[in-house]
């Protein structure tokens, strides 16, 4: 089950790689179309919603998924996947607002919070897989 977790923390990080270099693709070609869902086109040929969704809930579900399928086995590389996908989430959210020139408005505010959140759970999880772990190797 550690080598399906793995492939799934990898496909997650493939998809949060791909949703990252096409936000910076749109916020490149206008300022305010990543924070303000005004028409910022990407590579990709979906809007914010979608794009977001698809890619950034896809690899958020995918990241828990793996979690759950590797938790029983010790394995290094699973936490150090989950640590990676939620950095990722987290730090791309910094440079996107670092780039932006957006306005702070609820929907802006909800939209970063939940962000920072979902990254926080994947950073949590790698955590628990850490310490999960170490309870199993140190009582064999």
């Amino acid at each position: 089950m550690a080598k399906i977790a793995i492939i799934l923390l990898l496909i997650s990080l493939g998809l949060l790689i791909i949703y990252g270099i096409d936000v910076m693709v749109a916020s490149q070609s206008e300022t305010n179309a990543v924070t303000r869902g005004e028409g910022g086109q990407g590579f990709l040929p979906l809007n914010e919603a979608i794009r977001g969704s698809i890619f950034g809930g896809g690899a958020v579900a995918l990241s828990i998924i793996g979690f759950a399928l590797g938790r029983k086995e010790p394995n290094k590389t699973i936490p150090i996947l989950l640590f990676i996908n939620g950095g990722l989430i987290v730090l791309g959210l910094l440079i996107v607002m670092a780039m932006a020139n957006f306005e702070l408005d609820q929907n802006t505010i909800r939209t970063t919070g939940s962000t920072i959140l979902l990254g926080g759970i994947l950073i949590g999880l790698g955590i628990a897989k850490i310490v999960i772990d170490k309870k199993k190797l140190s009582s064999k």
